[in-house]
């Protein structure tokens, strides 16, 4: 096993012309909607790891802190910050996979992500694809939009995406997408919408929506698994919420109206609320207390 700056590295075999699939909490991961994708995909895939990052170059732990919890004997064990990337071989599918899936560090940024990019671009990849899920201004009736973007035109034609015309501030997907087009590697990027007043612990129907956007990128159709049923369950528990509200039914209705609207959702989203509409806050907080005490 290898291990440089905390990348340790074993051996695997050659790889078909892998797909590179990324999710990172953080920054660029409401609900953390695009790491579920990513672990679902290393599930039902049976991926392997075979790169593990040590946390403790790249982590503050007063601001990202280790879990503990209780092993299966009833040991307190600790669970630090995790950087980790999984390889499938799938013989009856185009491409091999890889999945990385970790926690957006809090130091190194630079040297994090060249290292990440290093082992990547040296895997020869077909395609790397970034997953996002961002608050957008979209309501929780309507499917859960998915945009993408590239900067090649050859991989937007493919896949019918639209260049990102987002510019400020960036998390790690920002910067590790500069390293890999430093080094010639084919990118594009999906992005979920997740209702902005939604913002809870998870969202399987966003989970779902990226995984069945992922279906033309890997070339097969990720396994959903019981997320249909969680994202019925999740909706319910979304309307019952909402029931009766007429603030929140008003809201709701405006959403509606302008949805499909929001074309990149790499940007904070605006909440300025116009009329008499309640603040996105209240909506916010009313909704996700139900949601929390409904778990």
């Amino acid at each position: 096993m290898a291990c440089v700056d905390g990348f340790n590295l074993s051996d695997i075999p050659p790889l078909r012309s892998p797909v590179v699939v990324m999710a990172f909490t953080g920054w660029s991961d409401t609900g953390t909607v695009t790491t579920d994708a990513g672990l679902r995909l290393v599930e039902t895939c049976n991926a392997e790891r075979f790169l593990s990052v040590d946390p403790e170059d790249y982590f503050v732990f007063t601001d990202n802190r280790p879990v503990v919890k209780l092993d299966d004997e009833g040991q307190r064990v600790i669970e630090w910050p995790r950087n980790e990337a999984y390889y499938a071989e799938l013989p009856e599918a185009p491409h091999d996979l890889v999945v990385v899936v970790g926690a957006e560090p809090n130091l190194r940024w630079r040297t994090f992500s060249e290292r990440l990019a290093e082992v990547m671009a040296g895997l020869s990849p077909s395609l790397i694809c970034t997953l996002v899920a961002r608050p957008a201004a979209t309501p929780h009736t309507r499917p859960v939009p998915v945009s993408g973007s590239s900067a090649d035109p050859q991989l937007a034609a493919r896949f019918g995406l639209g260049p990102s015309m987002y510019q400020g501030p960036t998390g790690i997907i920002g910067v590790l997408h500069d390293a890999l087009r430093r080094r010639g590697t084919p990118l594009i990027s999906l992005a979920a919408g997740v209702p902005h007043y939604l913002n809870v612990d998870e969202n399987p129907l966003a989970t779902q929506a990226l995984l069945q956007a992922l279906r033309p990128v890997v070339g097969f159709m990720p396994d959903l698994g019981d997320l249909e049923e969680q994202g019925e369950r999740f909706l319910a528990r979304v309307e019952e919420a909402s029931r009766g509200d007429e603030q929140i039914g008003q809201y709701v209705a405006m959403l509606e109206q302008n949805y499909g609207q929001a074309p990149d959702f790499e940007g904070a989203f605006d909440d300025g609320e116009p009329g008499d509409l309640p603040p996105a806050a209240d909506i916010l907080r009313d909704v996700e207390d139900f949601l929390r005490g409904t778990q």
